[in-house]
């Protein structure tokens, strides 16, 4: 029958794009892109897609009038996924937020010094010897921001890891110093763990310190700035957002995988989401 000969077909096409998409995302955290215990998950999506296909004559069997309705609603659920993900990655993935030059060139025309602007940046792995790769383009691109705004101050958000050798905060706000610029300017906020904690603890740091800002500029990887800007209306007020380049192409398909994810956790656990 044509319409089962198209569902088929339809499957197969659905299930193998989801399976390439992670396959690519195995191959990278087994190459150590990113954490080789992601590779279980990765495997694990990959054997629920594929396994009714590999299974599907046994299935037919034991289903019978049943699996029609099965294959279907699997077949949906796939594509529901991929459509989101395209989604994903047209609303986040091809962004071109502001970064450091747009804001000194704005400055430079406006005459702007930064004196009510509060500068966050958001932290991420740390190494023995400082700031991993990404940490350290989100902080250069930190440094120029705070060039053009030589009144704006900046507070550097992140806690200590299980394998961090110290909290990110200290990492970010050495990094800062050595770069030149003043340590009066940088405060750390050293406990949180995540993105929803970076914004809330750093709106109650500011304000136990009495610190009052009326422009907010947070800076991170540019796949991270849209989460940011939603928890930020949620917990703070509306910040702007200064995006630094992800290290690689790799680290970004990467990072973007796992975006993802940390959307679907905002989404069922994070209020934030319902603030659209």
């Amino acid at each position: 029958m044509k319409s089962e000969k198209i569902l088929n077909r339809l499957t197969v096409a659905v299930s193998a794009a989801v399976c390439l998409y992670y396959g690519v995302y195995l191959i990278l955290c087994l190459a150590g892109v990113d954490s080789r215990v992601m590779s279980l998950f990765a495997l694990g999506v990959m054997a629920v897609v594929s396994l009714p296909l590999i299974f599907a004559k046994k299935l037919k069997k034991a289903l019978g009038r049943g699996f029609r309705a099965a294959q279907v609603i699997f077949t949906s659920l796939l594509c529901v996924y991929l459509a989101t993900l395209i989604a994903f990655w047209c609303y986040i993935g091809f962004d071109s937020a502001k970064n450091a030059e747009g804001y000194a060139v704005a400055a430079s025309a406006l005459g702007d010094t930064g004196a009510d602007t509060l500068i966050v940046v958001f932290g991420c792995r740390t190494n023995a010897d400082g700031p991993g790769k990404t940490l350290e383009l989100r902080l250069d691109e930190a440094v120029k921001l705070m060039n053009a705004l030589p009144d704006a101050i900046c507070v550097v958000s992140g806690g200590q890891g299980a394998s961090e050798p110290t909290a990110e905060s200290t990492a970010m706000k050495n990094y800062l110093v050595g770069q030149g610029v003043s340590p009066e300017r940088v405060i750390e906020e050293p406990d949180s763990h995540t993105t929803s904690e970076n914004v809330r603890f750093t709106k109650k740091l500011v304000e136990e310190l009495g610190i009052e800002r009326s422009r907010i500029i947070g800076v991170s990887t540019a796949f991270h700035l849209p989460r940011i800007e939603a928890l930020a209306r949620r917990y703070w007020q509306p910040i702007e957002v200064c995006a630094a380049p992800s290290p690689s192409m790799a680290l970004y398909f990467v990072s973007m995988v796992r975006e993802y994810l940390s959307y679907i956790k905002m989404t069922f656990f994070d209020t934030a989401v319902f603030t659209f």
